[in-house]
């Protein structure tokens, strides 16, 4: 069975039961509020006993897009970032060659496809990589699309305009200033039964789940973080501390308030919720109340920041464990409705 929550007086259901139905082997989830943190841990079937804990890795899944767009925040913050400059004066290719924006691939709204799956004939990762930087299906700003491609244009892009790999950029801009220690790109390797959650059956431990990515053979900006709870859960008390984390300002106040409020384009374009650059707002499919920020991730991965508690709530799974049929989203609201609830 699962283990509960460290606090029996508030139970709230997080990890105890329904780990067959949600698909999951492994979980872990953190509730923090102003007065204090709780943590949970548990193996589902087909998990040993006490493999899952603090120190075990997930596949963040789309939950890279949120340490991906702090790191475009950072990069505004010095001055090298315009968001509202064609992205083509960055990375000149068919997806950013009809005046797309940073803005606008942050935001979901450069008109580019949703996926893409040349993985499926190919398996040479530069026409893997070409295909997803493709023509865009739509002008920007006319419509807005969840897109993987979006992400990995623009992760490409600030490869272009900082001189540096994604993956080294994202470590010293987010993940050293958060002091998310655990942070690592696909592949990672696998060196005890906890140390990494696997994911669907054929797909191996250690390696991004998302067919795209993986695809690449490079750290692309729609997928391939893995990371542990405390990860999550300081990147989730970034948002919900006004862009700060260990006593310095990670990303400005103004950058802080364009990740946390919904931008005027998506809004324009149609999007279903609040779309932020690169963060959600109000989204109910795993949130409870239109004063929460997060992102969610397909593995079965989410973090929420509640604005008006201060709270904030991180759930990771390996939901896909089970097949891609199964779903987490109950769960996902439970935690986001204890971070407004118990942070007041």
């Amino acid at each position: 069975m699962p283990h509960p929550l460290p606090d029996p007086a508030q139970p709230a259901g997080l990890l105890d039961g329904r780990a067959d139905d949600e698909g999951w082997s492994s979980a872990a989830a953190l509730v923090a509020t102003t007065s204090g943190t709780r943590r949970a841990f548990a193996d589902g079937p087909g998990a040993a006993r006490g493999t899952t804990g603090a120190e075990t890795l997930f596949d963040l899944a789309s939950v890279t897009k949120a340490f991906v767009a702090l790191t475009a925040a950072t990069l505004v913050d010095d001055g090298l970032l315009d968001l509202d400059a064609p992205a083509r004066e960055m990375l000149d290719v068919p997806a950013t060659s009809t005046g797309a924006t940073a803005r606008h691939l942050l935001t979901h709204t450069a008109g580019l496809r949703a996926t893409a799956f040349a993985w499926r004939t190919t398996s040479d990762p530069d026409a893997v990589l070409a295909d997803a930087l493709g023509p865009p299906e739509a002008p920007p700003g006319a419509r807005h699309t969840y897109s993987c491609l979006s992400f990995i244009t623009l992760g490409r892009a600030l490869e272009e305009l900082a001189g540096e790999g994604l993956d080294r950029m994202v470590a010293r801009r987010v993940g050293a200033p958060l002091g998310a220690a655990g942070l690592r790109w696909s592949p990672v390797d696998v060196v005890d039964a906890g140390g990494v959650a696997p994911t669907e059956p054929g797909t191996p431990t250690g390696r991004v789940h998302d067919e795209l990515a993986a695809a690449t053979a490079r750290p692309v900006g729609n997928a391939g973080l893995f990371g542990t709870l405390d990860d999550l859960a300081r990147l989730a008390a970034l948002i919900a501390h006004r862009g700060a984390a260990g006593g310095r300002q990670v990303v400005s106040e103004a950058s802080w308030r364009a990740l946390v409020e919904p931008d005027d384009v998506a809004r324009r374009a149609g999007a279903p919720w609040g779309q932020a650059l690169g963060l959600r707002r109000g989204d109910p499919g795993f949130m409870v109340s239109g004063d929460q920020v997060g992102h969610s991730g397909f593995t079965g991965t989410s973090f929420v920041a509640d604005l008006a508690t201060g709270a904030t709530a991180v759930l990771l799974t390996n939901r896909v464990h089970g097949g891609r049929a199964s779903t987490v989203e109950a769960r996902r609201r439970a935690l986001a409705a204890l971070a407004a609830k118990e942070g007041r």
